[in-house]
Order: C-alpha cells, then structure tokens, then sequence
C-alpha cells in the first residue's frame, strides 16, 4: 500500500511539474541597462606569430642602429596574447567598438651578427634575450547600411593605436651585461568594413576588415573572421582567426624609428552582455 502510495504521489508531482511553462523556467529576459543600447564586455586568449622588422638609432643618428630581423636576428616568433574589449549597439543600427590587443613574445638567441640597436652594440655570438611587449587598441564606429533578417554589412571608421616597447639583454666578456629598452608609437586613421551572417539558436558568423596608407609614413591592414555563440542570455563563446599588418616610419626619415610587424593568430573568449 505504502509502494502505491509513493507512485501516485510521484505521478501528482510530475503531472504539476509538467504544468509549469517552461519558458518561466529558461527562457529568462536578458539584462539590460537601457533598452535603446545593447552592450557587450569581452575577453579573448590565443596564441599569436609575430614576423618582422624594426629599426631604432639613437636619435636618428648614421650608423648608431640597424633593421633587426625578430626572428633571424632575435628568435622572436610567437607567443601568448589577450584581448580586451567592449562593443555597444545603440538603437539597433550604430555600432560601436574598441579593444586592446595585448601581446608580449620573447626570444633567446645567440645572435649571428652584429648588432646596433640605439647605440648600444652586441657583438656577433652574444646570447641575447629580446622582448616586445604591444599594445593595440582600436576603436571604431559603425553603422548598419545593408541589411536583411539574417545578415547585414556596416562600413565603418575609425582609429587605431600602437605602442611598441623593444627590450634587447645581453652579456659579453668583454662589457658585461648590456641593457637596452625603446618604444614607439604610431597612430592610423581607418576605414573599414563588418558584416554578419546569422543563425538561429544565438550562433552567428561574422568577419571586419579595416585598414589604411599613411603615403609616406607606412600603412596598417587588419581582417578578422569569427564564430560567436550565445548559449544562454548575456553570456557568448566566441573563436576567431585574424590578420593585422603595420608599417610605420617616423617623421619620414630613413635614419628614424620604424617598424614592420606582421601578427596573426587565433583565440577563444568569452562576453557578457548588458
């Protein structure tokens, strides 16, 4: 009687369960801090190669630096990076963007000629450690020009930042430790391109490409093609691959700072909407 008992309790308990509407249980209203404006904070891990050139004399002076190669002359190639940022589409239309890429290879070489790097000289055969730590931030405006119920393309603007800090260690016999760090900066106006294509269940693929020609001070390019996914309401997977290509020379002198840095990659990363 007891074993009946407990059966016909389960299936009055299943039958009320059954009854509850599942979208109160799952389907829950996202968060936002106004309705005119979605917002969306990431953050992104990947690992990232780094190809190149740069130059730094001291004061643009003759023979007092030359062009280092970052992987032949230095070992640097790849490393870790991350990805800091924050969008925001404001009635439904007007996008806006920026982030941070964060991205620091190292290398340990001993290096196979000799070099200058501001003023300070590593004879050939010395064990060098190099670092680069770069920051790249971004920060665009776009608008959805075309558009339909599953896609739409925006062109944008915008701007892009860079700042470079070279880092060479060394010891020799004959001078003991030489030490030298440098940066550089440069700033690159854009003009771009962003699309989406999506699909149901909160997956959708989407690619950017942006990029410029400063004519006598170099150029920068930069394309991006990812997959994002919201699996539950204000909170997204992401994957993507990317490209960014920069060339910058100083003042337009060809004794002055410059640099050639070619950076690609993948990543994975997490948002939360608000």
């Amino acid at each position: 009687m007891n074993f009946r008992r407990t059966i016909a309790l389960g299936l009055v308990v299943a039958a009320c369960v059954a009854g509850i509407p599942v979208r109160s249980v799952w389907a829950q209203e996202p968060f936002r801090l106004t309705s005119a404006a979605r917002f969306l904070m990431g953050m992104d891990w990947g690992t990232l190669w780094i190809t190149g050139e740069t130059l730094i004399p001291a004061g643009g002076r003759l023979d007092s630096g030359i062009k280092l190669d970052l992987s032949s002359d230095l070992g640097i190639t790849q490393g870790e990076g991350s990805l800091a940022s924050l969008e925001a589409t404001i009635l439904e239309n007007h996008l806006l963007k920026f982030d941070n890429l964060m991205f620091t290879p190292t290398g340990l070489k001993q290096v196979p000629r000799e070099l200058k790097f501001h003023n300070r000289t590593y004879p050939a055969g010395t064990l060098v450690e190099s670092r680069i730590d770069l920051n790249w931030m971004r920060l665009n405006y776009g608008y959805k020009l075309f558009g339909g119920a599953s896609w739409w393309i925006a062109p944008r603007l915008g701007a892009h930042y860079l700042r470079s800090i070279t880092t060479l260690n060394g010891e020799t016999k004959e001078e003991g430790t030489i030490s030298n760090t440098r940066s550089l900066d440069g700033v690159y106006p854009v003009l771009g391109l962003e699309g989406r294509l999506l699909f149901p269940y909160g997956l959708d693929i989407g690619f950017e490409t942006e990029g410029t020609h400063l004519i006598t001070r170099g150029f920068l390019s930069s394309a991006r093609l990812a997959a994002s996914w919201e699996v539950y309401p204000n909170f997204v997977l992401s994957a993507g691959i990317f490209n960014r290509v920069v060339q910058y020379v100083e003042d337009n002198q060809p004794l002055n700072n410059e640099w050639f840095y070619v950076v690609s990659g993948y990543s994975v990363g997490v948002g939360f909407g608000f």
